[in-house]
């Protein structure tokens, strides 16, 4: 599902593919830790991206929405 989100913007492809990354270090993670760590690269991703002019506000915030909501799911379903 987040991937589905993800390629519904228009991200320009060093930035999908950094996006990529993330959601398959997300899916890698099989602790809280873990994912709580991926967590936390995600947002300093989004914000550096958006500080550095190279990510729209719009995009970041449904980046943030995607991974934020990504996080949980995978934080619900953790044994």
């Amino acid at each position: 599902m987040p991937q589905e989100k993800l390629d519904l913007l228009r991200l320009q492809k060093p930035i999908r593919d950094e996006m990529n990354d993330l959601l398959r270090a997300l899916n890698a993670a099989s602790t809280r830790k873990d994912l709580e760590a991926e967590r936390a690269l995600q947002i300093e991703s989004i914000q550096t991206l958006e500080s550095t002019r190279k990510l729209r506000s719009a995009d970041a915030e449904a980046l943030y929405i995607i991974f934020d909501d990504a996080v949980e799911a995978r934080l619900e379903n953790l044994p």
